[in-house]
């Protein structure tokens, strides 16, 4: 059955109404401000852990990822951080002055340069990726294992929506 106009009415006011009131939401209370404050606080956090062993918040991601599959080129390294690739240059370059990374060419594609670990960076993985596990218990810290769960599973699909 149609909608008569008076209701079409009443439904515009409504949907009027329920965006304004989403413009109008303190800060306090967007999802959008909360996963940034959420980050910053990881970061912060992380970045007291990390700084004694001299190792900046960018070199942790690319550890982090080398520590689960080292070979990758820049270009898939970067997807899987989800950052733009030429951004990761000056991350890599330190961490390969560092010695903690060493780049090579691809054998099957000459235009590819690998990035692997060396025997000093795959050692702070025993070293470092306890801080992480700990920041993360932190944070969670009051949670349920369920709780936990839903968390991860609701910021899943936070990305998954804001990507598509």
């Amino acid at each position: 059955m149609p909608m008569s106009s008076a209701a079409r009415r009443v439904s515009s006011v409504v949907r009027q109404a329920a965006v304004s009131s989403d413009i109008q939401l303190h800060a306090s209370q967007s999802v959008g401000y909360l996963a940034r404050y959420a980050h910053r606080a990881f970061a912060k956090a992380l970045a007291g852990e990390l700084a004694p062993h001299d190792i900046l918040g960018g070199q942790w991601s690319v550890l982090r990822v080398l520590w689960e599959q080292e070979g990758l080129s820049q270009v898939d390294l970067a997807e899987r951080m989800r950052v733009e690739k030429a951004s990761l240059t000056g991350v890599l370059d330190a961490m390969e002055r560092r010695k903690l990374i060493i780049r090579s060419r691809n054998s099957e594609d000459r235009r590819k340069v690998n990035i692997n670990l060396t025997t000093h960076g795959r050692s702070l993985k025993a070293q470092l990726l306890p801080y992480g596990v700990s920041i993360n218990r932190k944070a969670t810290r009051g949670m349920s294992a369920a709780e936990v769960d839903q968390l991860r599973g609701l910021l899943a699909r936070v990305i998954r929506n804001l990507e598509s």
